[in-house]
């Protein structure tokens, strides 16, 4: 893991020093440990231990590759090292570009090692390598609640981010998954505590602290965290906070507050099972061509590319709420403004 900026890589160490858990304490986070992945291939677990350090956060793999999702080589050999020394264990995986939250989240859950109900399930959110974007509240949540939805209680998660990128976003719909927020603040970086991380007020409290890259176990450099006793409890996630209304209905102009209502319509009543990311794709036009055919005498193929076919459906779908326009498929301004007054329904937040 890197702070998402200049660093690329898990586990840069800049000095030699092991820092210990005594000098690595602060008010109520009172266990430490590490995180870990190829970079620390053949790391000595029994030394982690001797070291005083409870925990081990394993990168599984990630999404962050132009060639697709992968497994990290030495995850099998790192999660049964760590079990066999009596560390709490956690799975990790990378956010990218090129698997969609959702299909992320299967992937983990069908590659997991050795899972067993009550290890951390954590997501680090960062952008590295080929990627070239942050994944957003919404897509972290889809991710968590897809896990969520696939393993069986007690259930754990952790969100990764960078403090910076953090206090830059809105993260409720992430919170409200039950994920913990594991936080990255390096300080110095110079192996000693920096203090607690400043999250502002973008998370309701920080629940781990990677806060140095700069450790060694052995010889071998590691990324060192702090955590509370609570980041290890298992969670239920609660209801997501509701979908701000879309301003398409005043403007006419569809984004992304438009789509991801329509996203969340087409979740409950129709064959949508994507994110709620408020980009429309073929997942997403799909769903809209099997609620139009159903409902709306839509007779075109449901292939997930519209057409007039697709649009003049639509149209017909709204003149109860507004549209008064021409049946032409062709989506303007008053077609969208009908489709936003239905879409801004309570029913859809």
């Amino acid at each position: 893991m890197g702070t998402g900026l200049a660093h690329r890589a898990l586990g840069l160490a800049l000095l030699a020093g092991l820092l210990t858990p005594a000098t690595a304490t602060a008010e109520d986070a009172t266990l430490t440990g590490i995180d870990v992945a190829s970079f620390q291939a053949g790391i000595d677990f029994a030394a982690v231990k001797a070291a005083g350090h409870s925990f081990a956060i394993v990168k599984a793999g990630g999404s962050q590759l132009a060639e697709g999702p992968y497994t990290t080589s030495t995850y099998a050999d790192q999660v049964d090292g760590a079990r066999a020394h009596g560390l709490k264990v956690g799975h990790y995986w990378l956010s990218g570009d090129f698997l969609s939250p959702t299909a992320s989240a299967d992937y983990l859950v069908d590659h997991l090692h050795d899972y067993r109900p009550g290890d951390v399930i954590a997501l680090d959110d960062e952008v590295l390598d080929d990627s070239t974007r942050l994944w957003t509240d919404t897509d972290a949540a889809a991710f968590f609640t897809r896990v969520h939805d696939r393993l069986a209680a007690p259930y754990v998660p952790w969100i990764y981010l960078n403090t910076t990128t953090l206090r830059a976003a809105s993260w409720t719909r992430t919170a409200a998954t039950g994920a913990k927020l594991w936080a990255a603040s390096w300080g110095p970086n110079n192996g000693t505590y920096p203090g607690p991380p400043d999250i502002g007020t973008a998370y309701p409290t920080w629940s781990a602290h990677q806060y140095t890259s700069a450790g060694t176990i052995a010889g071998t450099p590691v990324d060192l965290d702090v955590a509370k006793p609570s980041a290890f409890t298992p969670v239920e996630p609660g209801p997501p906070p509701p979908l701000p209304k879309t301003t398409t209905e005043q403007d006419g102009i569809p984004g992304p507050v438009f789509w991801q209502r329509a996203q969340n319509w087409l979740t409950r009543d129709s064959t949508y099972r994507g994110p709620l990311d408020g980009v429309p794709g073929p997942q997403t036009f799909k769903a809209l061509q099997a609620e139009l055919a159903e409902h709306w005498s839509y007779t075109g193929p449901l292939d997930g590319i519209p057409g007039t076919q697709t649009y003049s459906a639509w149209q017909r779908s709204v003149v109860s709420w507004g549209y008064a326009g021409p049946i032409d498929g062709v989506m303007g301004p008053n077609s969208y403004r009908a489709v936003a007054r239905f879409l801004n329904q309570d029913a859809w937040d």
